[in-house]
């Protein structure tokens, strides 16, 4: 069995703004960098062994910061299949902006879902192989997570409708030749006193 907990990044300025991020390689805000680390905080009532995130910066310094709370000596892997979907012309518009310029939906350059979906979900199975009875924290973004939890829920969650909060916690395992959802949006860690009090499904 492989456990995986997906993070998503902690909250940047684009964020905050309601700006569409897609690959572009923003950095966390003060609150974001918080955030991870309650995240940390939260994740330290379990063993972890590898820590694994997008190559974009701000999913990186979260990645950094959760290390740093777990004491985790190990390097951090980097995997191009975890990046956030490419978003195309619609980057650094408000959604309320990509409606009026795209009421069709139409947008050039954006990734299609299924792409996203296939990439995300190669990244998962080449974490089951290489960390086969492990314990691992995927640190990633909100339109790669919400891509698995549509995948292996077959459309009931994730993509479309659900929406991930900043540096919120989803856990997954593979067991038995498939991928299964224990819990997703876990948010805990953030809300007043950040307690410890288990699995939180939303």
């Amino acid at each position: 069995m492989v456990t995986v907990c997906l993070v998503r990044h902690g909250e940047t300025d684009w964020n905050l703004t309601g700006r569409i991020q897609g690959q572009t390689d923003t950095a966390l805000n003060a609150k974001g960098r918080e955030q991870a680390r309650l995240a940390g905080s939260y994740l330290r009532q379990w063993p972890w062994d590898v820590i694994v995130t997008s190559p974009l910066q701000r999913a990186k310094e979260s990645a950094r910061i959760i290390a740093s709370v777990l004491g985790m000596k190990n390097g951090i892997r980097e995997m191009s299949d975890f990046l956030e979907r490419d978003y195309g012309e619609a980057v650094g518009l408000t959604t309320e902006e990509r409606h009026k310029k795209y009421p069709d939906g139409i947008v050039p350059g954006l990734e299609p879902w299924e792409q996203l979906r296939d990439r995300v979900m190669r990244g998962l199975d080449l974490l089951a192989k290489d960390y086969l009875h492990q314990r691992v924290i995927l640190v990633t973004h909100g339109g790669a997570i919400n891509a698995v939890l549509a995948a292996l829920s077959e459309g009931s969650i994730g993509t479309g409708k659900t929406r991930l909060h900043n540096a919120s916690l989803s856990f997954i395992r593979f067991d038995d030749g498939r991928w299964t959802i224990d819990s997703y949006n876990v948010t805990a860690h953030l809300e007043s006193g950040g307690g410890i009090d288990g699995f939180r499904t939303r």
